[in-house]
């Protein structure tokens, strides 16, 4: 496979002419083997035109001159068998066309001297294509403006009875054709071609001397090779932190230095409004924000970048009810997957329809990858693995269509038993903010990324269960600490909010384990103090589920499965995402499906949220995503007054 380009950025004095030895000078690219000038005409470095950058070449024909002046690939160029495609492309303008004009052959494939196809300007500013034999395949509708950037591309298979060219004209760097010529199948070419022209032939000799500027030009065995300026795009949209308001989605982008977010109500984005335009950082991460939305209410939005509206990066997103009203709700969570996973679980996620429509939230509970980040890592390394994490095709879709809240566990944070000390911490919580959609952090100044939002009458309460941490090992003490103290207090502080129900999000499950473990067994001495907390505020605290990740598996506990100091809240699972199963060692009391342990279960659990008024019900299921089968299950239900007063709802705390 073979691409060759030239921008034409020699560096060279303007005026100076273009020849074999001094095409490849500077950054202009691949030389060429042959220029071929007929004198009197001329073909020199030019900074009168060039399509980019500091220097085109200038074709200048003299008048009554003889008919070449080009430059060419050959032995450059792998020999392009019968009916395998060459695609080219050429940048020109041209300042005037004299009346006797014949026309310019722009691009020309030839098999040593023999043409097989040819790409012209014509007296008339069209473009026209022609076969081995010179005969007019087609012309086009389009006439060429004077003193106006084109690109033209072509496609074209030589055969000697079954050739086939596509040819298409761009106004300058547009990726939108102007004009399609073709393709033209069926076409006698005559055989393969071992060359590519660029440049002058001349069907009738100019009365005048006659100019064409050109630039850009390239040839390739591979593909289309679309504009020669690399154009602004995106590797993902990751639509979170979504509120009865505003929404924010965060970008990764290449080649782009400002972008606004295009919002609207219908799925062509007519009638957008748009959020306040912003660049880029280093890392090609923007956050995207639009506020004064209206409540629960469908959009679709895209982005402009440098101006243009891109194709890619849309999606689309509801806002939330507005606060303390209401609302019956569906939402998504699960954690654990292999590292550039593009898991069907995904797509069965975005896809799955339940009694309140799609998911209005997919929770993230950690393990975004597997990379267990250490001592050297740098804040390049953390954001090129987000960049390779969310550009897979089934997590695109679902961050563009799901808004998605993540917080870290131990693999995408520090590695297995890793805390508040990881020497990858500082980088992993600054590119955490660069590029995840998150609601208003509760600390500043610090790692920390514990959270929450309200959805109608229920609160989402999502703890950093990983970078507050003591290690594990320290011994048993007031000091030793999961949550750290700041957190600590602001969980409880959560807790005492008005909602009638709390939704707890947490990495860890919620239950007194062995005391060697990662989790709570290792700080009994913090878990009776929540517990003992949360025993004399229970009537403050309303309604609490815990959902969780990290065991690799589908689980549901009403609070009491764990024996004495055990759950004392009900705890469901939705995980693995994209990883083996673990096999149960505990007791459950609603049920515990690994599947077989040690196979991909590519699992996610669903919560199903009734607000009656007078009682809130949470139906729990855990569904492995192959099948769509709901393997455990658990309702919890919560007295709700019915007049609570909304202005006490919805604050992000």
């Amino acid at each position: 496979m073979t691409t060759l380009t030239n921008s034409f950025e020699t560096g060279l004095p303007n005026g100076t002419t273009v020849t074999a030895a001094n095409s490849g000078n500077g950054s202009a690219g691949a030389p060429f083997d042959t220029v071929t000038i007929d004198s009197p005409n001329t073909m020199v470095y030019s900074t009168a035109s060039p399509a980019h950058g500091a220097l085109g070449a200038r074709i200048t024909i003299g008048a009554s001159a003889a008919n070449f002046c080009y430059c060419e690939w050959s032995t450059s160029l792998l020999a392009v068998q019968s009916g395998s495609t060459i695609y080219t492309r050429i940048g020109f303008s041209y300042p005037t066309v004299p009346p006797n004009f014949g026309e310019f052959a722009l691009l020309r494939g030839l098999l040593a001297t023999n043409q097989r196809w040819r790409v012209s300007l014509t007296n008339t500013a069209k473009i026209a294509v022609f076969g081995q034999s010179s005969t007019t395949i087609a012309t086009s509708a389009t006439t060429l403006a004077a003193a106006t950037h084109y690109r033209v591309e072509a496609a074209a298979a030589a055969h000697v009875s079954a050739g086939a060219i596509e040819v298409r004209i761009y106004l300058g760097d547009s990726q939108t054709p102007v004009e399609t010529l073709g393709p033209f199948t069926g076409q006698a070419m005559g055989g393969p071609i071992d060359r590519v022209r660029f440049g002058v032939g001349l069907s009738a000799f100019p009365s005048v001397a006659t100019q064409l500027d050109i630039d850009d030009v390239g040839a390739s065995t591979t593909t289309w090779l679309g504009p020669a300026v690399a154009l602004p795009s995106v590797t993902h949209a990751w639509v979170g932190a979504v509120a009865h308001n505003s929404a924010t989605v965060s970008y990764g982008t290449t080649n782009t230095t400002s972008a606004r977010l295009v919002v609207s109500t219908s799925a062509d984005l007519s009638s957008p409004v748009y959020s306040p335009a912003a660049a880029p950082n280093s890392n090609g991460f923007v956050k995207l924000i639009r506020g004064g939305l209206d409540p629960d209410t469908a959009y679709f939005y895209g982005v402009e970048a440098d101006g243009t509206l891109l194709a890619d990066g849309r999606g689309s997103f509801r806002t939330d009810p507005a606060p303390g009203s209401r609302a019956s709700f569906s939402v998504a969570f699960g954690s654990c997957q292999q590292t550039n996973s593009n898991a069907e679980t995904f797509q069965a996620i975005a896809g799955r329809v339940g009694p309140y429509g799609k998911a209005r939230r997919m929770l993230h509970e950690g393990d975004l990858h597997y990379r267990d980040f250490g001592a050297g890592t740098t804040a390049a390394d953390v954001a090129n693995q987000f960049k390779s994490s969310l550009a897979t095709p089934n997590m695109r879709m679902l961050l563009a269509n799901v808004p998605t809240t993540y917080v870290w566990d131990n693999h995408d944070w520090g590695g297995p038993d890793s805390h508040a000390a990881a020497p990858a911490g500082p980088v992993t919580a600054d590119v955490y903010r660069q590029v995840v959609p998150h609601y208003p952090l509760a600390t500043a100044g610090n790692t920390a990324i514990h959270q929450s939002f309200v959805i109608g009458r229920v609160r989402f309460v999502i703890l950093d269960t990983r970078s507050q941490r003591s290690p594990r090992t320290d011994a048993e003490s007031s000091a030793k600490t999961l949550l750290g103290a700041e957190q600590k207090q602001w969980f409880k502080n959560q807790l005492l909010l008005p909602e009638p129900f709390k939704v707890v999000v947490s990495g860890i499950y919620w239950r007194r384990d062995s005391v060697s473990g990662d989790r709570w067994g290792s700080y009994q001495t913090e878990w009776a103090e929540i517990r003992d907390w949360v025993a004399a505020n229970t009537s403050a605290i309303g309604g609490v589920l815990v959902i969780s990740g990290d065991r690799h598996a589908l689980y549901a506990d009403n609070g009491t499965g764990g024996g004495a100091g055990g759950t004392y809240w009900p705890n469901v699972g939705g995980a693995p995402l994209d990883q083996g199963s673990t096999e149960s060692f505990e007791t459950w009391t609603h049920g515990y499906y690994a599947g077989t342990p040690g196979t991909n279960l590519k699992a996610f659990g669903w919560l199903d949220v009734d607000d009656a008024g007078t009682s809130i019900t949470v139906t729990y299921s855990g569904i492995t995503a192959l099948d769509g089968q709901t393997r455990v299950s658990m309702t919890v239900t919560a007295q709700a007054a019915a007049d609570l007063a909304a202005a006490r709802w919805g604050i992000h705390l």
